[in-house]
């Protein structure tokens, strides 16, 4: 069994540096086993077993990432269409979200959906969130 090597890593005498085995598994590719079924990419002890506390804290990362993932898209395109409106920079549009958030007893995301469902028709803007935007930007108002 050789052990793989990186070409672009060499130290001063020229030769590759040998890679660890990965730390998921730490078996060579071609000693692993497949992951235990609907946990996958889980790490699991050599006999397939998983650790319950160190799943459920994976399953927990997992949900938050996936809710941050979510939540960046939708604060990105509401800043970007109070950016239209406002004529502020990206900055600008994120302090205005955070105010209508802190103001509003929102979260950042919950204020920018809101704003994307009413931009799209789908949904009115709650009256708390019209107001602060309203003055931010007065009907009539120059855009830029």
């Amino acid at each position: 069994m050789s052990t793989p090597t990186v070409p672009r890593h060499r130290p001063a005498t020229g030769r590759a540096v040998p890679l660890p085995h990965s730390r998921v598994t730490g078996t060579p590719p071609e000693q692993r086993r497949a992951p235990a079924p609907g946990i996958a990419g889980v790490p699991a002890t050599p006999d397939g077993c998983h650790c319950p506390e160190e799943h459920e804290a994976l399953v927990t990362e997992i949900a938050q990432l996936r809710t941050a993932m979510a939540s960046r898209a939708a604060i990105e395109q509401a800043k970007g269409m109070l950016m239209m409106l406002t004529g502020c920079g990206e900055q600008g549009a994120f302090n205005l979200l955070a105010h209508i958030s802190s103001h509003t007893h929102r979260k950042v995301r919950e204020v920018a959906v809101a704003i994307i469902e009413s931009a799209s028709g789908r949904e009115r803007l709650p009256a708390d969130v019209q107001a602060i935007l309203r003055d931010a930007c007065p009907p009539g108002s120059a855009m830029h």
